[in-house]
């Protein structure tokens, strides 16, 4: 309570569908705290959904928290209502705010993608069974004033069953980051979220959101087709002088089309993706 001058609305940096994050201190440490939004306890189903998620979000991240692009877990509060996590401080920048990704030069989109990447591989093959986030988007991207990235929100998880390559699940996705076969079925593997993360890396090369995009443009989704020079950032064009960044820009669409292939099988695993972004890093010898 202290920590956040009892809740202060105006710590308030970020809302989501069930909680709330702030801005704290402790021992004159800046950190960050989510609050799942207690009104829901009215609701018995309701209240029961947010536990779960916040009991899960603490369990898987806090596994999480060795990998350096993940926010990293300090504590958390059980005596409420609903739990309350305690973060490192990450920054208050979210990879969905324009103003935030529009300026970043190409290497440093480049590194964003290729760190994301890493923490997304470690999530799918670091644990006895592989677990798929099921909710990568700009809005579980923070960014520090460094702009290093870190994957938050562990909550809507879930584990492949042991022998199995796939799982059940009824959660409903956003339509602009959940891979088609959440509209064709229930069934879903680590590939779920390789095709969430290619729309992310779309929206690195765009420079906004692919909601922001479709509105501005009139278009109902961003085709394969469309990924021609026009729909580059132009802050990302002006700033590409070098040849091998050109070349690197056709290679970063191609892994774009690669994982948003409507064929899961198609799509290449997340260690494959981190290691293609690794290597278009490494080559760019210009500093940020």
């Amino acid at each position: 309570m202290k920590a956040t001058n009892n809740f202060d609305e105006c710590q308030v940096f970020m809302r989501a569908g069930s909680f709330d994050m702030y801005k704290g201190s402790l021992k004159d440490c800046p950190i960050i705290i989510k609050k799942y939004y207690s009104f829901s306890v009215k609701n018995y189903d309701i209240a029961n959904s947010c536990r779960h998620l916040a009991y899960k979000d603490i369990a898987i991240g806090s596994s999480m928290s060795a990998h350096r692009n993940v926010l990293k877990v300090l504590g958390c509060c059980l005596e409420t209502e609903l739990p309350i996590i305690v973060y490192e401080f990450g920054g208050t920048k979210f990879l969905k705010d324009k103003e935030c990704l529009s300026p970043l030069p190409w290497k440093c989109r480049l590194k964003i993608a290729r760190d994301l990447a890493s923490a997304i591989a470690y999530l799918h093959t670091a644990f006895p069974r592989p677990i798929i986030h099921r909710d990568i988007t700009p809005h579980t991207v923070i960014l520090n004033r460094n702009n290093v990235a870190k994957l938050i929100d562990f909550g809507r998880c879930i584990s492949i069953p042991r022998g199995e390559s796939h799982v059940e699940d009824g959660l409903r996705v956003t339509s602009f980051y959940g891979a088609p076969e959440y509209f064709k079925g229930n069934r879903i593997s680590e590939k779920a979220d390789v095709y969430s993360f290619g729309r992310l890396l779309l929206e690195l090369l765009i420079g906004e959101t692919l909601y922001d995009f479709c509105k501005k443009h009139n278009k109902r989704w961003v085709e394969h087709k469309d990924l021609s020079s026009d729909i580059v950032d132009s802050i990302i064009l002006t700033s590409t002088n070098i040849e091998i960044e050109q070349e690197q820009l056709l290679d970063f669409k191609t892994l774009v089309i690669r994982c948003l292939s409507t064929d899961e099988e198609q799509r290449p695993t997340m260690i494959e993706v981190g290691k293609q972004l690794s290597k278009m890093y490494q080559s760019l010898q210009s500093p940020h």
